[in-house]
């Protein structure tokens, strides 16, 4: 049981399979689609400026990593090419 004072009082309980997890924002699709695009990294890259080209939001990074498996954004390497979906795929997920 989680208390209220619990950092985790906020987060939501989502069930994914057999698994439940908690979490402050629903797992999103990822699964490739012919509307995707591609960005190759370049010495100096940001993943939030990526985003802010790509998605028109900086604050949107996340689902660049979400799509990618990335579990360190800072630690971009030069030559990856990051898949990146539309931002009309983004907004139907975020608003659901």
């Amino acid at each position: 049981m989680i208390g209220p004072d619990s950092r985790y009082a906020a987060c939501v309980l989502y069930v994914d399979g057999s698994v439940e997890f908690l979490g402050t924002r629903p797992r999103i699709d990822t699964s490739p689609r012919p509307d995707d695009t591609f960005h190759m990294v370049v010495e100096g890259d940001r993943i939030d400026l990526i985003a802010y080209r790509y998605l028109g939001r900086a604050e949107l990074w996340w689902v660049i990593c979400d799509y990618n498996e990335i579990f360190f954004p800072l630690g971009l390497e030069p030559g990856t090419v990051l898949r990146i979906p539309a931002i009309e795929r983004v907004l139907i997920h975020l608003l659901g």
